[in-house]
């Protein structure tokens, strides 16, 4: 399946360097959202805070990230399969008590990272809604994810890019970004996102640009959708955020696809082949977590 995927170069700091995207991923999704009285993506003793893009739901898969890459802005397609980087550089309802604002830079409106845990390892993930490989990476990656929260071992900062919007055309990255911060208002951040990648439509359509899609999908939640949430759907004060996010990492050149994930501001490489799952766990036991 043609996709976009993960980088396949080592930057050795968040926000930094180049890389390239393999294809699609396979695996099929499993699982529940923990934690109780909070949002379920704090889990036992996480924090959560709201600041440039979405985090990631529950899930469980196996397999690897199928080779096949397509290089960075500064390099030359590998392969056939087809994968997202970005385009050339260019300028381009309370809320939890720990909610704070640390996103990337001046932005206008609402800052929208979202912010999981308090663990001393700190893993920063960069993905797209659109993006068919970002959701089988999350898919593989996320029950460790949950595991490492629940411990109490690592900080998770999750940024939704619009890097599909950009070449593709089209609002439906940033839309859906948005639409993951509202749902954090209502502590409904980790069941919606997951929602939001089991209705991920064909990378081709941009299903998710209608409001009314986010808010069907939000149906599906129990005790999201309402005047508040599809107010914050419609009128996007999280959009302007999740724009400069992509300004500022991918139009500056910085980073060239999705998704990129760091530790401890080292990025770690999806591997085409083996067991992401049990790459991902050895990453953050070399970081301490």
């Amino acid at each position: 399946m043609a996709g976009c995927a993960s980088q396949g170069t080592t930057n050795t700091a968040a926000g930094s360097g180049s890389g390239t995207e393999a294809g699609s991923a396979t695996g099929s999704r499993s699982g529940s959202d923990t934690g109780a009285g909070t949002d379920p993506a704090t889990g036992p003793g996480a924090g959560v805070a709201v600041s440039s893009g979405a985090g990631s739901g529950i899930g469980g898969a196996s397999g690897a990230v199928p080779s096949g890459a397509h290089s960075g802005a500064t390099g030359s397609a590998s392969s056939a399969a087809a994968g997202h980087t970005s385009a050339a550089p260019s300028s381009g309802a309370s809320a939890p008590a720990s909610v704070s604002a640390s996103g990337p830079g001046s932005v206008a409106g609402k800052d929208a990272t979202v912010i999981v845990g308090v663990g001393k390892v700190r893993v920063l993930i960069y993905e797209d809604y659109r993006c068919p490989v970002c959701k089988q990476v999350h898919d593989q990656i996320q029950p460790v994810i949950s595991s490492k929260l629940g411990s109490g071992s690592i900080k998770v900062e999750f940024h939704a890019v619009d890097l599909i919007d950009h070449n593709t055309g089209g609002k439906g990255s940033v839309a859906a970004g948005n639409a993951a911060s509202c749902a954090l208002q209502a502590f409904k951040f980790q069941p919606y996102r997951e929602a939001l990648f089991a209705a991920q439509p064909s990378e081709s359509t941009d299903a998710f640009a209608d409001p009314n899609e986010l808010i069907t999908i939000a149906k599906t939640v129990s005790g999201l959708d309402g005047p508040t949430f599809e107010d914050c759907v419609r009128t996007q004060p999280y959009g302007a955020s999740i724009e400069s996010t992509y300004a500022a990492e991918y139009g500056s050149g910085k980073l060239v696809g999705v998704p990129s994930v760091f530790i401890n501001g080292t990025q770690w490489n999806v591997p085409t082949s083996g067991d992401v799952a049990a790459s991902f766990t050895q990453a953050l036991a070399v970081a301490g977590a």
